[in-house]
């Protein structure tokens, strides 16, 4: 009996120090995520960038460095629609300048704002349901298994998120390719920025 209150006693004391470590070892596993999403999203503003900056001065919708504010939180839900609208511009406006026919009016125009849109609405999404995943979370991590409430609107978040993956990179491999066209245009120099320059 008194083994098994001192068993049950070291258990008690442990359950504290188990509970920091997996709030730890969560903490490290987004950290990580987070680092190479960082990595991959400068890689995109670049190309976004070097795209604005292959266009002639006179054509370019709007300065090729404010692309940057996609990284501040909130405000680049909104700029996203900025960016996508201005980078469209600037590419019908290239073409036109130099005499060059495009076969869409509006170049990389729809796959930009169906990403922003569907981004938007998985956000919102993610904003309901958070505080019941919060608050599941704690449970699981003290032991408890509870039904998700939300476990229908996560689904739909989920598989918005996958579409808006998949339309992200489409228009990264668009903006990419108009670039590499707009250098080839008739009086075009090319000017790619200095950083990751060639990519």
């Amino acid at each position: 009996m008194r083994n098994n209150c001192i068993l049950r006693t070291k258990l008690i004391a442990f359950q504290p120090f188990k509970t920091t470590l997996m709030f730890a070892f969560l903490a490290g596993f987004i950290f990580f995520f987070f680092a190479i999403f960082l990595v991959i999203a400068i890689l995109y503003l670049v190309n976004l960038q070097n795209t604005l900056k292959a266009a002639s001065p006179e054509n370019r919708k709007m300065p090729p460095a404010n692309v940057w504010l996609l990284l501040i939180p909130l405000f680049n839900i909104y700029w996203m629609f900025v960016v996508v609208k201005r980078i469209s511009e600037t590419i019908a406006a290239e073409y036109q300048s130099k005499g060059q026919a495009l076969s869409n009016a509006k170049p990389t125009y729809n796959v930009g704002m169906a990403m922003a849109v569907l981004s938007v609405i998985s956000s919102l999404i993610s904003i309901v349901t958070s505080p019941n995943r919060m608050k599941e979370t704690e449970m699981a991590m003290q032991g408890v298994v509870v039904e998700s409430q939300s476990s229908g609107l996560q689904m739909v978040s989920g598989l918005i998120s996958l579409v808006v993956l998949v339309l992200w990179i489409v228009h990264w491999v668009q903006t990419a390719g108009y670039k590499n066209k707009m250098k080839m245009l008739p009086n075009n120099k090319g000017n790619d920025s200095q950083i990751f320059q060639g990519m």
